[in-house]
């Protein structure tokens, strides 16, 4: 058997939920993870293996646990399929992106703005991972993927060994705080006085009110978007990249007489880290080349597209008709649940007016009250306020929108049914950044086209969007 591929077992389970192994990632958390993709519309996802060996009554709690967990930034935990050789395949999101450990190699040294971009984020994540009862335990540079939409995921949430001490919250919100402070330089600033503080274990939380400090991973988020303005997290130039990829290529590589070229590890050998991410390392070489910058969950070229990562959806579950083309109006509001797919098109370009036009009240108009996506929307909208910065020409080209249909369940657009999933393919166009004078602070160059599924909640008499994740295989 080819040593890189997925065991019969493992190939199998994963056959009988439509996904076929494509190629091996490499290691994440002491773990073989693959690459697995549908027939039908070559949707892809991640398949951990976890051998006989490590399986353990408390592992599999933790993994049934985090299948209830979804979050902007966190790689979600789809599903734990047992083999008949006792080992465990655990589905879960791909990210598609460039790993932290490789970048902060490129660029040792961030701005203050773009550590905002990746600890604030990344502390919500681990906050809503903490209100779940769980704790990542493992969180350091490796743990950290730039999606190439720009947000900071946090992955390695499946280990095959559970450290001895069981890890704390605290612990967690210190780790975060020692990443962001290793990549801030040296110069003394709010920023970095905040991290010091938070990585030392010192609380750096505000009292509100009647309110004491909660001490927790909200508060690191809140801190750092307080100490600094969030700036999208800045790649390196193409040629950098390309570089690092010819350095990685020729590591490993065997001593070779002269003129004869090195030989590199076989095919099927598990690849040392830094060549595991080749092929990423290309991908995001060819996008530096078009001069993409990478935009993260303060820009509004990704928050303003619902952007998540592509190819995450369940091929079983989803219908192959597309939704036409022709743009949605809004339509009055009435008792029986109109077309989840047209309201998914008009609840995006609602949703880019009022962030444009920075009212609050239109914006609210698109979600559920108490929902995660007006919790994100409104801390996006205040960002802005607090920045003093508008955007102008903000609008979302959509592709496609399908309504997703659950296996085994009524269509969501059913009469009497009161949700719906709407997967939506779309790109953001070229718009600005403009400043409390209207001056031009960015030209944001359109993005690439990019998928999310909207998780749509029938409420006072229109969809209004719930939560915004990747579908589950």
């Amino acid at each position: 058997m080819d040593p890189g591929a997925l065991p019969p077992d493992a190939a199998a389970v994963v056959a009988s939920v439509g996904f076929q192994p494509r190629r091996r990632l490499g290691v994440m958390g002491g773990l073989g993870r693959w690459r697995v993709v549908s027939g039908p519309n070559e949707s892809s996802c991640t398949a951990l293996l976890l051998p006989a060996e490590v399986v353990s009554e408390e592992l599999d709690r933790r993994i049934e646990a985090l299948t209830t967990v979804r979050h902007a930034h966190l790689a979600a935990t789809y599903r734990s399929l047992p083999t008949k050789g006792g080992s465990r395949v655990v589905l879960g999101a791909e990210v598609d992106g460039l790993g932290l450990d490789l970048l902060r190699e490129v660029r040792p040294r961030w701005e203050p703005g773009e550590v905002v971009t990746l600890v604030a984020p990344l502390a919500g994540a681990l906050a809503c991972l903490h209100r779940h009862g769980l704790v990542h335990g493992a969180l350091d540079v490796h743990a950290v993927t730039i999606a190439f939409d720009g947000r900071p995921m946090l992955e390695g949430l499946v280990r095959a060994q559970l450290p001895p001490v069981p890890p704390t919250p605290r612990a967690d919100v210190r780790a975060l705080a020692r990443l962001g402070l290793s990549l801030v330089d040296d110069a003394r600033s709010p920023l970095r006085d905040v991290l010091a503080a938070a990585a030392s274990g010192e609380p750096v939380g505000e009292a509100e009110g009647d309110r004491a400090p909660a001490d927790d991973a909200s508060d690191l988020a809140r801190a750092c978007e307080s100490a600094a303005v969030a700036l999208p997290i800045r790649l390196p130039s193409a040629e950098v990249l390309a570089a690092r990829v010819l350095s990685v290529r020729t590591e490993g590589a065997e001593p070779a007489p002269p003129g004869r070229r090195p030989v590199l590890a076989g095919a099927g050998a598990d690849p040392a880290p830094g060549r595991r991410r080749s092929t990423v390392i290309r991908a995001l070489a060819a996008i530096a080349g078009v001069a993409v910058v990478v935009l993260a969950l303060g820009a509004p070229a990704v928050r303003g597209t619902f952007a998540r990562t592509p190819g995450a959806t369940d091929p079983t579950t989803a219908t192959s008709a597309p939704a036409t083309s022709a743009p949605a109006t809004s339509a009055p509001a009435t008792s029986t649940p109109a077309n989840p797919v047209a309201a998914a098109r008009d609840l995006t370009r609602r949703r880019d007016a009022a962030i444009e036009d920075l009212d609050e009240g239109a914006l609210n108009e698109v979600t559920v009250e108490g929902s995660p996506a007006r919790e994100q929307d409104l801390s996006f909208l205040n960002r802005l306020r607090d920045a003093g910065v508008r955007l102008d020409g903000l609008a979302t080209e959509v592709v496609e929108a399908v309504e997703v249909v659950e296996v085994g369940g009524p269509s969501p657009s059913e009469p009497g049914a009161v949700f719906a999933r709407v997967l939506l393919t779309s790109r953001i166009g070229a718009h600005r950044e403009l400043g409390p004078g209207g001056q031009v602070l960015r030209e944001l160059p359109a993005s690439a086209a990019s998928q999310v599924v909207l998780d749509l909640t029938w409420a006072r008499g229109s969809w209004r969007v719930s939560a915004v994740e990747p579908g589950r295989p």
